[in-house]
């Protein structure tokens, strides 16, 4: 005679409320996959390794802003003007990293697409804290902090420096 047996899954949901509500906007705003997408499983530590190799003087700081290795230019983000397709090309291939608090610890979901795309994304989401846009060749870094600034280095504190102008 054998038991029926209910076996609860071990696996964690990471579909977290920010990542839900990213993939709602996307198939609302049809957004397709070439112009934003998670990154997969297997190679977000690496990019997300990269970035704070490159930038930041402190791996795996919680504000990269706090630790930045290259000179950068920052500026307070006035929502009512901000146009990312100003600053970077709007065809440009770069990577997103989204924090979110997880768990009561931050977390980073990683997402590679244009900024066209992301920008339809950022105006309709309300869960990020930080937003980091990075140069997929790791040449620059554009950072709007939870205190609203913008924080910008290498070609990015250029631009920056003219939207002060």
């Amino acid at each position: 005679m054998t038991k029926n047996r209910h076996i609860k899954s071990k696996r964690k949901t990471t579909w977290t409320n920010l990542r839900v509500e990213i993939k709602k906007i996307c198939d609302q705003l049809n957004i397709s996959k070439d112009e934003f997408l998670e990154v997969n499983i297997r190679e977000w530590k690496g990019i997300e390794s990269k970035i704070w190799t490159r930038f930041s003087t402190i791996k795996n700081s919680r504000w990269i802003w706090e630790s930045l290795i290259d000179d950068y230019s920052s500026i307070s983000v006035n929502y009512e003007t901000l146009d990312l397709e100003s600053i970077i090309k709007s065809s440009e291939q770069v990577w997103f990293l989204l924090d979110e608090t997880v768990n009561e610890q931050s977390k980073f979901w990683i997402y590679e697409g244009t900024i066209n795309a992301f920008e339809k994304i950022f105006w309709e989401s309300g869960y990020t804290d930080e937003i980091l846009i990075v140069s997929k060749k790791y040449e620059w870094i554009l950072i709007i902090n939870h205190h609203d600034i913008m924080i910008g280095t290498g070609k990015m504190k250029h631009q920056i420096e003219e939207l002060k102008k």
